[in-house]
């Protein structure tokens, strides 16, 4: 197995390892203090030995790697479930979670709802991973999991919120679809989003990443978008925002981000996602549906199938270029 020193500093194995670490040690403490919790998954001994090797050495017989089978590997986390596992199941790329959908769907996210009485409530987490490498590898299903009764959905684009994310989906009841951007670099993590770490980042609850004296636009984002608009900000000049990261797309931080808009007046969603039928349509209304602003759009990724060609990559979600255009034409 390669380590990280040996992946090449441009490799998506490589370049956001602070956020994958973050995962790991959380995944680690919690078994440390929770028995219940075991890890499954197709490759899953192997991952656990490149990410948390220390997880494989001390739980041995709490790892375990599952057949080649996404469906397959959820309804085996149901059944672990009704035993009394606290099951985290590893679908590696986000493009096998349409795999996976129906054990998503009809079994694991109506669990808790069919349990007899008295039972305690099952608590299952998803993990899998935004690759954007090509045509079978980018696909973003977050829109099509919030709509589903039972689920929650978690995308952080920092190390802390990484760490504190995931101790929040192992304490919340149901299940938690725990995304991990690969396309968030190391090098756009600031020092301050690297530690310390604390696990009291509950679900449902956004960050205001920036707030501007007399601000005149309110700016939802999240994951590698959130990376993006902090970019294009910094080439921006009296441009006065806020940027609101959401952490988890579903529960919503709507005080949070009622606040901020009834504030500004207007409101721009800038998702990583297809812009049709997504999470910025979702807010966008949400929230005109309570006031009313002097403008709300939202920007979003192109209705295409990525391409092969690694340079073409950047140009199915927005670019920097669009967001500074948005902020500018706006505030």
């Amino acid at each position: 197995m390669p380590q990280p020193s040996e992946a090449s500093a441009s490799s998506p194995w490589n370049r956001n390892g602070l956020i994958r670490n973050a995962i790991g040690r959380a995944l680690h403490e919690a078994m440390q203090s929770d028995p219940s919790i075991y890890l499954f998954g197709e490759g899953c001994s192997a991952k656990m030995h490149f990410d948390a090797p220390e997880i494989e050495r001390e739980f041995p017989d709490r790892v375990h790697t599952l057949p080649i089978a996404e469906d397959s590997s959820i309804n085996f986390a149901v059944g672990a479930a009704l035993l009394g596992v606290k099951p985290v199941v590893d679908v590696i790329t986000a493009d096998f979670l349409y795999r996976a959908m129906d054990s998503i769907a009809n079994t694991a996210s109506k669990l808790n709802s069919v349990l007899s009485e008295g039972e305690s409530p099952k608590t299952i987490v998803i993990r899998s991973e935004f690759l954007t490498a090509g045509p079978t590898t980018g696909a973003r299903p977050e829109a099509a999991l919030v709509h589903l009764p039972g689920v929650n959905v978690a995308i952080p684009s920092t190390p802390r919120d990484a760490y504190g994310l995931t101790h929040a989906a192992l304490r919340t009841p149901g299940v938690t679809v725990l995304f991990e951007d690969r396309e968030i670099r190391d090098a756009d993590t600031a020092p301050e989003d690297r530690g310390p770490f604390a696990d009291d980042v509950p679900l449902g609850d956004a960050l205001m990443r920036r707030s501007d004296p007399g601000a005149r636009l309110t700016i939802v984002t999240y994951g590698l978008m959130r990376q993006r608009v902090e970019r294009a900000l910094a080439a921006a000049e009296g441009c006065a925002v806020e940027v609101v990261d959401l952490r988890s797309l579903y529960p919503v931080d709507w005080p949070l981000l009622l606040a901020s808009v009834r504030r500004t007046q207007a409101l721009l969603v800038v998702e990583p996602d297809v812009e049709y039928g997504g999470i910025g349509a979702e807010i966008v209304a949400a929230i005109v549906g309570r006031m009313r602003l002097r403008v709300a759009i939202r920007l979003g990724g192109r209705r295409i199938t990525l391409p092969a060609a690694t340079a073409l990559h950047p140009l199915g979600m927005p670019t920097e270029e669009e967001i500074l255009d948005a902020v500018r034409r706006f505030t």
